[in-house]
């Protein structure tokens, strides 16, 4: 799915976000704000080449949800493309936050909890970022 990028890779998530079963080329055209049918039609008839979409009376539908790589480190909530390493970060700020607010300061534990959750927090945060660019979100 190396074809899979750019304006066609937004085509494909705005179908996927949007929930319907079909959508139409001038649908589509005026829902992304594209300037002619024509650009709309080029990016759905690629989708339709790569086994994405499937053709029927002049409307276009979503055959199969594919795995695609850089799509794998995100979940759909709703409409939403959420990138997995958030709910990791969440985890590990809660974790700070309960250490922050029932401190310890006499035990090793405390220190090493505070450390971890902070570091395991970055390195969430930073991975979700690069997630993100990964597909120019």
């Amino acid at each position: 799915m190396k074809d899979l990028q750019g304006t066609t890779l937004k085509v494909y998530l705005h179908i996927l976000r949007s929930g319907r079963e079909r959508i139409g080329v001038r649908e589509l055209m005026r829902e992304m704000n594209m300037k002619t049918p024509s650009h709309a039609y080029y990016h759905l008839d690629k989708l339709v080449s790569m086994g994405l979409l499937e053709k029927k009376y002049g409307d276009y539908y979503i055959v199969k949800n594919v795995k695609i790589d850089y799509l794998k480190e995100f979940v759909f909530i709703g409409s939403s493309l959420i990138p997995k390493f958030i709910f990791y970060s969440v985890f590990f700020i809660v974790i700070f936050i309960y250490s922050i607010l029932f401190p310890r300061p006499h035990e090793l534990y405390w220190y090493i909890t505070i450390i971890s959750s902070i570091t395991g927090s970055l390195v969430a945060i930073y991975e979700s970022i690069i997630s993100l660019r990964k597909i120019k979100l």
